[in-house]
């Protein structure tokens, strides 16, 4: 896919964030091959035009990294709302998310429940910054305030320092500064793994925030450092990071965002501080922001299985998979009564419900995904399966499906383009704690001919390259990787061999066998 990265154009601009910004870039770990990134520039003063210049490219996909507010010297929200108007489909970043700000952030809380600072009466210390700022400007160890005549002295310097930005007055948290990225998954929010930063020592509570300096120079210099929070408080930074999202009111834009929180040190409570519209993630190997680090090594895939599911979430909100959907609905619905005919008792469609319980003995909790409501009526489906079963598409509903012991999935990957197939196999990496089993068809063009002969629109992919590029994940083991005969199919008339693969993870030691095929077993 080609894909256009606008960026806002620091040109005849004295900006402090020039100095620091080397722009994101997907490309620097998507490879050409996969999809190729351009990015163009658009500058305020010439927006409209720049816009309407780039529109006219030759894009499948638009990703916006505009960031200036309206009182900005660089291209942001304003610019937004026109790209808005010119019909495109646009990623990440919408007018609506670009124009928030924290005092925005403090009414929904006040609405939702969600916690957010307040500014008590006659309780200090107090942290006065801007309210429509960002990248911690003007923040430093002044900021914190310990009577109402410092707080009206340091709000009477930021406001001779800059006439284009609020004031906001709040109480200020003890304890620790962490941040999470989330992200739309299809239509879910979902939230990362979480990052604490490490202040020295000798650090003074009160000075234990990120100023501009600590962000921008002392991290950099490995003098703050950071870590997951992988203990008894990582649920709650993660909830309170995806409530704070969905009560901005952004969801449904193919968006994402880092929303730094405070994990109050007497309590135990996260207070959410900002959501920042676009996580620092796509930049140079190696860099010491912590974003790429947090998509790197706690996103199945890393970055380009995170873009990926960026790319697929949008095409779900946009619909644009709709209509092929259909297309395999109604081919299994139609197939449904004569299926057994064709196949056998095969595991697709309820057999590997029934071979579970004829190998072990036991009746496992097993529910599932269909695209077809013909086919969930199957006798082993009815027999075997925990109902509900859900109906719908699996790119979709995978992504709010909960937790699993395993994640099995036959006869149904290449129906996924192949962004929508790392989405997928993302997302069963997150939700599976034990295993991920699935066939991949290793279907050659004249198969993929005939059936796009046969059924129009019927999408039919080869995913086995997109499996090894996706790679074994720290974490899991690679238990078995098998060519092996899968089915004869009734449409081609042919054979049809593929890959039966499986993932352990390591955390949990050998698990008991599963049945694959009526003679082969894994």
């Amino acid at each position: 896919m080609k894909i256009c990265l606008i960026n806002s154009s620091y040109e005849g601009v004295d900006s402090p964030f020039e100095k620091y910004d080397e722009f994101p870039d997907p490309s620097r770990y998507i490879p050409k091959s996969r999809h190729e990134f351009t990015t163009r520039w658009v500058t305020k003063a010439n927006a409209k035009e720049e816009i309407d210049a780039i529109c006219k490219e030759d894009f499948d996909m638009f990703m916006n990294y505009m960031w200036g507010i309206e009182t900005d010297d660089v291209a942001g929200v304003e610019a937004t709302r026109y790209l808005e108007t010119k019909g495109v489909p646009i990623l990440t970043n919408p007018s609506s998310f670009l124009s928030m700000t924290k005092l925005d952030l403090g009414k929904t809380a006040g609405e939702t429940g969600l916690r957010f600072p307040k500014n008590t009466p006659g309780r200090y210390p107090k942290i006065v910054k801007y309210s429509n700022g960002y990248g911690s400007l003007n923040l430093d160890c002044r900021s914190i305030c310990h009577s109402d005549n410092e707080v009206q002295e340091r709000i009477y310097i930021m406001e001779k320092g800059s006439d284009v930005f609020g004031i906001l007055v709040q109480d200020y948290i003890i304890g620790k500064e962490c941040s999470v990225i989330v992200l739309e998954m299809g239509f879910e929010v979902v939230a990362l793994t979480p990052l604490q930063y490490i202040f020295p020592e000798d650090t003074p509570a009160e000075k234990e925030f990120l100023t501009w300096e600590n962000k921008f120079e002392a991290v950099d210099k490995g003098i703050i450092k950071y870590a997951f929070v992988e203990n008894e408080h990582t649920a709650a930074l993660q909830q309170c990071a995806v409530d704070a999202f969905k009560a901005i009111g952004v969801t449904g834009s193919g968006s994402w965002a880092r929303v730094d929180l405070r994990l109050e040190e007497a309590t135990g409570h996260v207070y959410a501080i900002e959501v920042n519209c676009i996580p620092v993630v796509f930049y140079t190997h190696g860099n010491t922001l912590g974003d790429d680090l947090v998509i790197s090594e706690k996103f199945p895939g890393a970055q380009p299985a995170c873009f990926d599911m960026m790319l697929a979430t949008k095409q779900m909100q946009l619909g644009w998979h709709n209509a092929r959907v259909l297309v395999v609905a109604k081919v299994y619905n139609d197939f449904a009564l004569t299926y057994d005919a064709h196949l056998g008792r095969s595991l697709w469609h309820g057999g590997f419900g029934r071979l579970l319980f004829e190998k072990t003995g036991c009746n496992p909790d097993v529910s599932g995904i269909d695209v077809s409501e013909a086919m969930l009526e199957q006798p082993d489906i009815q027999a075997f399966y925990k109902k509900p079963l859900r109906v719908g598409m699996m790119q979709e509903l995978i992504m709010s499906a909960g937790n699993f012991d395993h994640i099995v999935v036959f006869g149904a990957m290449h129906f996924l383009d192949t962004a929508e197939f790392n989405a997928v196999l993302a997302r069963m990496f997150m939700l599976a704690r034990k295993s991920v089993t699935f066939e991949i068809d290793d279907l050659d063009s004249k198969y993929l001919e005939t059936l796009e002969v046969k059924f129009s629109g019927l999408l039919n992919m080869n995913n086995v390259q997109a499996v090894r590029d996706f790679g074994v994940l720290k974490g899991w083991a690679l238990v078995l990787d098998k060519k092996m005969f899968l089915y004869s199919s009734p449409s081609v008339c042919g054979d049809v061999y593929g890959y039966g693969m499986s993932f352990q993870s390591t955390r949990y030691g050998h698990y008991t066998v599963i049945v694959l095929s009526d003679d082969q077993t894994l």
